[in-house]
């Protein structure tokens, strides 16, 4: 039973750190140095040379096996946000413990290891000696200057202590993803969405509360999370099921933001210009969401993503985080997608459309949104309408990469400032 247990204990261990270690270059002229130490003392016979030779060795042994403990007694944990908005600073904390009742853990070199497509440096940070039961808290900044995804898989902990000749590590499978939101810039003109929008479940549309007068617009099959007080109890009866009365507000704005991720393959200046159409489309979306209106997504590619006008700030983050991960496609128009779906009439209102490129694909699907969903707006960067509409951040340019923010040489010794927990 006993060799059971030691088994899981064993496989649980691997699971959650694995490690290993190196010689140093520091550590190959020591050993080779040894090694002529220990022959020229057996071939001498000199006693000198011999105890010379046996504390040699016993320095070797002790930077193998000295710092395994020690990393094996830390404990590490990351605290960083969800998502953030790319071209902004936001900052990952760290928290490092040492859970040894008695031993020091000195000369600790912490590294944030990140998936294999990042391109932020991985942070590191020195602790020059972290005592028995003390815990150390430091934070470090960073910066996307792209949407998409950040991943960090691992945290390892090294150490070179105590003679720097060969470096232990151990890793910690700590994985977490940031999503980080298309850049966000300023509208130069104010959106006027239509002014009408059905309704059938007693004015609460997307989490808030739609005030004006009513109209009646329609009768329709009853659907989960419908009003009850809108049932319409006579045409239900003649019917068999249940039928809602369809109400429209006569101030609830909607409108449509559309995105055309098709470029041409290996196009750098479209995939630039694509990026650029996402960052506008983000911000008509925030801006409509903060005036209070209604808006939906429609976006092409693998897969095809239509989420239907809401309302509400708490929509807003469904909303960019579909245009924070969505690629660009080479082989899939939009307009297909919109004469296949089926377009309800209290979702009709006008649309933005955003692409890369004004080409024949483009107007395409302008003609598909005007026919299926309301009047289309064509912007595409480069072009007089989308000039008007839009404005860039001006701290930055959208290079489609991800760095860091620049840390300071000194950024090690923060370490010394850092948050000390006892």
């Amino acid at each position: 039973m006993s060799a059971v247990f030691s088994h899981k204990l064993f496989a649980r261990y691997r699971r959650d750190v694995s490690g290993g270690f190196r010689i140093t270059t520091g550590g190959i002229v020591f050993v080779l140095a040894t090694c002529v130490i220990g022959v020229a003392s057996i071939d001498a016979d000199i006693n000198l040379l011999l105890l010379i030779f046996g504390i040699c060795l016993g320095a070797l042994v002790l930077n193998v096996f000295y710092g395994w403990r020690t990393l094996r007694a830390l404990s590490v944990k990351r605290v960083a946000p969800d998502v953030v908005i790319a071209g902004q600073a936001f900052f990952v904390r760290y928290l490092v413990t040492n859970r040894h009742r008695w031993s020091c853990a000195r000369n600790i070199l912490i590294e944030d290891v990140q998936g294999h497509t990042s391109r932020i440096p991985s942070p590191e940070a020195f602790v020059p000696v972290l005592r028995p039961g003390e815990t150390l808290s430091f934070s470090v900044p960073f910066a996307s200057a792209s949407r998409g995804r950040l991943v960090f898989s691992r945290i390892r902990l090294s150490t070179r202590f105590p003679f720097h000749l060969f470096v232990k590590w151990t890793d910690r499978q700590l994985r977490h993803e940031i999503i980080v939101f298309p850049r966000l810039g300023r509208l130069l003109i104010e959106i006027k969405p239509r002014a009408r929008s059905s309704d059938a479940t007693g004015g609460m549309s997307g989490g808030g509360h739609l005030k004006g007068d009513e109209e009646f617009y329609g009768v329709r099959e009853y659907r989960a999370g419908d009003n009850p007080r809108r049932i319409h109890w006579r045409r239900s009866a003649r019917t068999g099921q249940l039928m809602v009365r369809e109400m429209s507000q006569a101030h609830s704005h909607q409108l449509w933001c559309a995105v055309n991720t098709r470029i041409d393959p290996g196009d750098a200046a479209q995939a630039q210009s694509l990026e650029l159409a996402i960052s506008a489309a983000a911000t008509v979306i925030c801006d409509a969401l903060e005036r209070g209106a209604r808006i939906g997504l429609v976006c092409n590619g693998e897969p095809l993503v239509v989420l239907p006008p809401g309302s509400g700030l708490d929509y807003r983050p469904k909303l960019l985080r579909e245009l924070a991960i969505r690629p660009s496609n080479t082989d899939d128009d939009l307009a297909p997608h919109i004469d296949r779906l089926s377009w309800p009439a209290r979702w009709h209102g006008p649309c933005y459309l955003f692409g890369a490129v004004n080409n024949e694909a483009m107007r395409a699907a302008a003609r598909a949104i005007s026919s299926a969903i309301g009047p289309a707006t064509v912007c595409v960067p480069g072009e007089q309408q989308f000039e008007h509409l839009f404005q860039p951040d001006a701290h930055g340019v959208l290079s489609g990469q991800q760095t860091a923010v620049n840390i300071p040489e000194t950024s090690n010794a923060t370490l010394v400032a850092a948050e000390s927990i006892r």
